[in-house]
């Protein structure tokens, strides 16, 4: 349901782990906090995917655009809208003024909205404020996409394989010679880039914000 649990990186990685009860975290034997790479590697696929101060957690935001009638948000998907005013003037979903979608609201034309304007206006800054719940959770209709949790997961398992290999089977070695194989420890980001692929082709990006 959540993000990966030490537990998961334990069965993927054999490397033996131990569950500090009163800190709440798996650690090595050698003190390597893994439920901290778990969040490590989760704030970073979300600085990745441009998901600002909140990262992929369900929180209630507030957002102030300019004067378009689509407001595309920057921290979806959006659960539910608390409240959302238009040139001051309070807008209903019930009422049809909008209309929500997972990444963005559509506002109605002003004409049914109520907001008809009969003069020559110059078009105003920050006209709409809108607060909603947004991102994910570990339950209800917002769950974490299974393909994000696999390549958090993923992160994961590799980088404490790469540790326990490179910094502590191998003493910190950058090349290794095994009978007539030999080869070189690859850096963190290059062993990392199919999953930041991956991550670019998921519907959790933040391309662009209105």
């Amino acid at each position: 349901m959540g993000w990966p649990t030490g537990a998961e990186i334990q069965q993927r990685t054999d490397i033996a782990l131990t569950y500090d009860e009163d800190a709440g975290v798996y650690v090595t034997s050698y003190g390597l906090d893994v439920t901290q790479m778990i969040s490590d590697a989760v704030a970073a696929c979300a600085a990745y995917c441009h998901r600002g101060r909140y990262g992929f957690d369900e929180a209630t935001v507030t957002e102030t655009f300019d004067e378009h009638h689509v407001l595309q948000v920057c921290h979806p998907p959006i659960t539910s809208v608390t409240s959302l005013t238009w040139d001051s003037v309070e807008l209903s979903e019930a009422d049809e003024d909008f209309y929500v979608y997972d990444r963005y609201i559509r506002v109605a034309k002003p004409s049914t909205a109520g907001l008809i304007r009969s003069e020559p206006f110059e078009p105003e800054r920050h006209v709409a404020i809108l607060v909603y719940v947004g991102g994910y959770s570990d339950s209800g209709d917002r769950i974490i996409p299974a393909e994000l949790k696999a390549i958090v997961r993923e992160m994961v398992t590799r980088e404490l394989l790469r540790i326990d290999h490179q910094y502590r089977e191998m003493q910190g070695v950058s090349r290794y010679d095994i009978g007539e194989s030999s080869g070189y420890f690859s850096s963190a980001n290059t062993t990392m880039s199919d999953l930041f692929a991956r991550l670019a082709r998921g519907p959790w990006e933040v391309t662009a914000v209105a």
